[in-house]
């Protein structure tokens, strides 16, 4: 086992990013000159029931709020999902509706509704984003001045960032711990001289070897399913190709046309990628399930951690 987990795994990410210095530091590093320096967090319950039949609950990774009335909310995303930034908006505007109650009359409120900050780390490139940070805010189109500052939003994609020696700050610094805390050796030395406490707690929770047997388990089966959706992927876009390949070449030599082949193509390699996808990650998430259950993990605890019901895990 290395020498210190992966950030990037749910358990690690959720592990670390509990602590309450940690996590100062980490929002202080991502916001700075957006709000006044964090000086305390209150962890929430992330659980948001559903408020009527047929309505999607919402179960966030880590939400918090700060002494000045903040609520943040930090989401770790390691596979790339189709209309991700619909899916933040979402969960932000969830937020807001907790805050506003049901039959309130806007003209008695006595002050708008507190700020929502949602940080949004994204393992994978989804095509969504070209730069390492992006801010989002609403903005009037014609003088490009702030219209409304209750909702901001801030996507880390891990994968555009590239930790430059020239220019090390806090913010780099825990981009480079999010990116490459699992493999050290791509961590560039200096980073250490410029780590705050929490930076340097962050160090000591992540040591593997600080880690309890149960903890290790639940490392490992997380770990296991990252990387198993991993492969699935590359597996998906495999099936896919050979797919397309063959349905294309069909439909081309039937109608005597180019453009058979490459329709045929393009749907077999959506049709292929979208089978291998679903099948894989349903054998992976079995995989895992049946190595936990080995392990004598708790039905709860596995539900927990796989997001499955106690009923789907027992029949697995």
């Amino acid at each position: 086992m290395k020498k210190y987990i992966d950030l990037k795994c749910d358990f690690a990410f959720k592990h670390c990013m509990q602590d309450e210095v940690i996590m100062k530091s980490f929002l202080n590093a991502i916001l700075e000159g957006e709000i006044d320096k964090i000086t305390s967090v209150k962890y929430e319950n992330v659980e948001m029931p559903k408020e009527s039949r047929g309505e999607r609950g919402v179960c966030f990774d880590l939400l918090c709020t700060t002494e000045n009335g903040e609520t943040v909310l930090v989401e770790m995303q390691n596979s790339a999902q189709k209309y991700f930034k619909t899916r933040a908006a979402y969960y932000t505007y969830q937020l807001m509706r907790r805050q506003i109650k049901r039959g309130d009359k806007w003209n008695k409120r006595e002050k708008d509704i507190d700020p929502i900050i949602g940080i949004f780390i994204m393992g994978e490139s989804n095509g969504q984003f070209s730069k390492a940070v992006t801010r989002t805010s609403e903005y009037d189109r014609d003088d490009l001045t702030e219209s409304w500052d209750r909702i901001h939003k801030f996507f880390l994609s891990l994968p555009h960032f590239q930790f430059d020696e020239a220019e090390i700050n806090t913010k780099n610094i825990w981009l480079e711990m999010f990116k490459n805390l699992g493999n050290m050796d791509r961590i560039s030395p200096s980073v250490y001289e410029r780590a705050d406490e929490g930076l340097l707690k962050l160090l000591k929770k992540a040591e593997s070897a600080a880690l309890s047997d149960e903890e290790i388990d639940l490392y490992e089966a997380c770990m296991k399913k990252l990387e198993d959706e991993i492969d699935m992927k590359e597996y998906g876009f495999e099936i896919g190709m050979a797919k397309g390949h063959e349905e294309g070449l069909a439909k081309g030599l039937a109608e005597g046309k180019e453009k058979g082949l490459a329709e045929g193509r393009a749907e077999g390699l959506a049709e292929g990628l979208a089978e291998g996808r679903a099948k894989g990650k349903t054998e992976a998430i079995h995989q895992t399930v049946r190595a936990m259950k080995k392990n004598g993990l708790s039905i709860d605890l596995i539900a927990n951690i796989t997001g499955l019901t106690p009923t789907e895990i027992k029949s697995i």
